[in-house]
This record gives structure tokens, C-alpha cells and sequence, in this order.
């Protein structure tokens, strides 16, 4: 029987992921409406690809790396998976706030506020499934 999006195991979403870097290629990911952005923030994204999750034709992975003192404010655009890479990261979602760590993951809703914000003396870089209902 298939696997649906909670069926979704760490290993999974891991490979899932390596498989998208191995095809990402350069360009903005349009993914967030910004509201805010400070210091370096550097983005990568893959081309969408078709998805055989219910609900969303397409997945695009994105990767976000966050210079030292630099920090990102947007409403997000679609549904998405995120996963610190390196580094740490200070996120508050709407009114949740909690630090990123490497290897920890963490989901967004379309319409929701996020932060993030690397408060660290290191880059810190999140991985993002953009999961694209068209």
C-alpha cells in the first residue's frame, strides 16, 4: 500500500533531500512573500518536479544559508517541509518560537508568518520541500 505524507519517516525525508540537491540548480525560489530580510541571505533552488504525494503536483527543493546576523521574515506562499542543515537558526511561526538545530525538521502552512534568524557566530543553512499544489 502507498505512504502518505505522515507515513514519511527522518530516512526518507533525508533522501528525498540529497536527491534534490543533486539536482538543484541556481535561481530565487519565489516560495515566501518577503516582508522583511537583513545581512547575507544566499538562495538555491531546483526546478519543480512532479509529485506522487496526494494533494500537491509538484515538489521543489530549495536551500537558504544565512550568514551570521542575517534573518528572513515572509508569508508563506504553499505548504513546505524544512530541515536545518547547519548551523543553528532562531524561527518563530507566528506565535511559536523555537531554535533550529542541525538535523531538525519542522513543517510551515500556506498563510502562516516565519522568521528565521542566525544568531550564531557560523552560517546556518535550512533545506525546503516546497510542496506546490500547481
Amino acid at each position: 500500500m502507498g505512504k502518505d505524507l505522515t507515513d514519511i519517516d527522518r530516512r526518507t525525508l533525508l533522501v528525498l533531500g540529497l536527491t534534490g540537491v543533486a539536482v538543484m540548480a541556481q535561481s530565487k525560489g519565489a516560495a515566501a512573500q518577503a516582508i522583511e530580510e537583513k545581512g547575507k541571505v544566499e538562495r538555491k533552488a531546483s526546478q519543480p518536479i512532479d509529485s506522487m504525494v496526494p494533494g500537491y503536483s509538484k515538489v521543489r527543493v530549495r536551500e537558504v544559508t544565512y550568514e551570521p546576523g542575517a534573518s528572513t521574515k515572509a508569508k508563506m506562499q504553499n505548504a513546505m517541509i524544512c530541515e536545518c542543515t547547519q548551523g543553528t537558526l532562531e524561527v518563530a511561526q507566528d506565535d511559536k518560537k523555537f531554535t533550529a538545530k542541525k538535523g531538525d525538521i519542522w513543517t510551515c502552512k500556506v498563510g502562516m508568518i516565519e522568521g528565521n534568524a542566525n544568531n550564531g557566530s557560523t552560517p546556518a543553512t535550512m533545506r525546503v520541500f516546497d510542496l506546490l499544489t500547481s
